[in-house]
């Protein structure tokens, strides 16, 4: 056996034990129920479960399609799994897919090196990332593993890949939307085609087309996400937000949810523009930067928001390390923030205020922007379309 040969071997060994201990920390999870279990997706799987494809016909859940389909699948091919399991079946898929998406992400930054397969596993092992979808059973998986394969793309410099997996995203969660500034700043500075963002309602639009066969009106559908948006009247539901600090009362909501939507919209607006006037190359660093920055600002400041919302934030920021290791104190910072904003759904308790934890996303928020503003402001230009090259 050559030295070469043994070296292949022993990591592909250390895959295999790295893959086994997921998966067996994720088992040992999966027999939690929790109250959106009882509430929600017991009854959705045992809708499908009973009523087959033609359960499609009526609104039976608040969820879009994506996900429910694949409960259907669960429940077509593997009808014998206990139903708790059964719900989580899609979102554990995800976690490995989303590993592997980090390890195509940080093996175009390090292509000959072990750290690829580091990320992945760092990704595998994030406490909320593994909470999330094993123990409480939520969906966040499903759209972040599409959004994580967007940004791969856009990395790759092939936009049209990048807004169809961005449509899938939007398709599983309306979450994804959290990524549409840097969106639109990448498409304002040319560095998307508009040709290929009219791809983005294809996906969305196809995954209805299984509903309107089974007799759903087509009205239903289009409304998912209304609905939803409509379904909570509070400023903050344990999400570490800036709308956190005002009291949870009715009193408040009239006012401040369209001051929250507001100062997000004009936050957005400003983080497109400060993208925009900058001549500055978009590199692989700034752009994992950017998107970070992107999916954490806007649930920080709109309302309305749950706690796994800065799921997201908790990926990108295990993908950002691997291109900026001094900014190593990020993805800790923002996984404990998360971490115990979880506590008190999943566990009835609050150990640390909610509002120090929306000053850790703050202080994150903050050294963010000024690193990209560095950047983005550093006096290095690029060739953009439409202009010329200033030296």
């Amino acid at each position: 056996m050559t030295p070469r040969l043994g070296h292949k071997i022993g990591e592909a060994a250390i895959v295999v034990l790295g893959i086994s201990i997921a998966v067996a920390l994720r088992a040992s999870l999966l027999d939690f129920k929790s109250i959106d279990y009882f509430n929600y997706t017991k009854g959705w799987y045992n809708a499908l479960r009973a009523g087959g494809f033609a359960a499609f016909g009526q609104s039976f859940s608040n969820y879009n399609l994506p996900y429910l389909y694949l409960l259907y699948l669960v429940a077509r091919f593997l009808p014998d799994v206990p139903a708790v399991v059964a719900t989580k079946l899609p979102p554990l898929l995800a976690d490995f897919v989303g590993a592997w998406l980090v390890f195509r992400i940080v093996r175009l930054r390090h292509p000959n090196s072990p750290l690829p397969t580091i990320a992945a596993f760092a990704y595998l092992f994030a406490p909320t990332l593994v909470l999330n979808s094993a123990f409480w059973g939520q969906a966040d998986a499903l759209y972040a593993s599409a959004l994580l394969a967007c940004i791969y793309f856009l990395l790759s410099r092939r936009d049209t890949a990048a807004m169809l997996l961005f449509g899938l995203a939007i398709a599983f969660k309306a979450q994804a939307v959290f990524l549409v500034p840097l969106l639109l700043a990448l498409l304002l500075r040319r560095e998307v085609r508009w040709t290929s963002v009219l791809l983005v309602p294809v996906i969305p639009l196809l995954s209805m087309v299984p509903a309107l066969i089974a007799g759903r009106p087509l009205l239903d559908l289009l409304l998912i996400y209304p609905v939803q948006a409509g379904q909570y009247e509070q400023l903050s539901m344990h999400a570490p937000s800036a709308l956190s600090l005002i009291p949870d009362s009715g009193r408040y909501y009239p006012f401040f949810y369209p001051a929250g939507l507001i100062v997000a919209v004009t936050a957005a607006l400003a983080y497109v523009l400060a993208i925009d006037k900058s001549r500055a190359k978009i590199t692989p660093e700034l752009l994992l930067v950017l998107a970070l920055l992107s999916v954490l600002l806007m649930p920080f400041l709109l309302p309305k928001m749950h706690e796994r919302y800065f799921y997201l934030g908790d990926a990108i920021s295990i993908l950002l390390v691997f291109y900026l290791p001094a900014l190593i104190f990020v993805p800790i910072l923002m996984i404990c923030v998360s971490f115990f904003a979880y506590q008190p759904t999943l566990f009835g308790t609050e150990p640390v205020p909610i509002g120090l934890l929306a000053l850790g996303i703050f202080v994150i928020i903050v050294i963010l922007w000024r690193h990209a503003l560095l950047q983005l402001y550093s006096g290095r230009v690029e060739n953009r379309p439409g202009t010329d090259a200033v030296e």
